[in-house]
């Protein structure tokens, strides 16, 4: 293959990596919506059970990937409960916002 055919390769690839990130990107977000939607909708009981809960299944998560030495597996899950602990603010605001109307 010549280095104009490499590149042209390479251009494909890079082009259908960025079409698979908007996608990704575009699914996280609709799901991050879903989410915080439902649980700013429910009373505040079910939603700090349902919050205590996903925070239990990271904490567990991260324990078993440390004891494994997993690191790439520990940053995951580090990084999926920052984006969680945001969802949780963002839900617990509206679900005061709906509960004061």
């Amino acid at each position: 293959m010549s280095d104009t055919e490499l590149l042209q390769v390479l251009l494909q690839r890079i082009e259908a990596l960025e079409a698979r990130e908007q996608a990704l990107t575009a699914a996280s977000n609709a799901y991050q919506a879903i989410i915080t939607t439902l649980l700013g909708n429910m009373d505040k009981t079910a939603c700090d059970k349902v919050i205590s809960m996903i925070e239990q299944a990271h904490e567990i998560a991260y324990v078993r990937a440390a004891h494994r030495g997993d690191e790439p597996q520990k940053r995951k899950i580090k990084q999926a409960d920052d984006v969680a602990q945001r969802m949780f603010m963002v839900a617990q605001g509206q679900g005061r916002a709906s509960q004061s109307r």
